[in-house]
């Protein structure tokens, strides 16, 4: 089943970092397997990423074998670790539909 994926960044974390994370990952070359849709924009001075997967698998598995490995290398060239740094805040729902345009 689709999920809906929300996350706001950790006060401090910026475009910039998201972004940094994106091309480490490559992901415009080489989408991840199972991801509909990936936004990240600032809202009210915080950044957000909203995801649609095509199920939490998905999600879990691009998260330990691209994302936590390109986050933690992104953090070491900022001088931090995963486990050092603020987690973002997270919220995964199951989708009840998905209108493709």
């Amino acid at each position: 089943m689709a999920v809906l994926l929300e996350q706001m960044m950790p006060e401090g974390v910026g475009m910039e970092m998201l972004d940094e994370v994106s091309v480490e990952m490559g992901v415009e070359k080489d989408p991840p397997a199972g991801v509909v849709v990936h936004v990240h924009f600032m809202q009210n001075g915080r950044a957000r990423i909203v995801d649609v997967w095509d199920s939490a698998e998905a999600f879990e598995k691009f998260n330990q074998e691209r994302l936590r490995p390109a986050v933690q290398r992104v953090l070491e060239r900022h001088g931090m670790t995963v486990e050092d740094a603020p987690q973002p805040e997270t919220s995964i729902v199951e989708v009840h539909a998905i209108v493709k345009g």
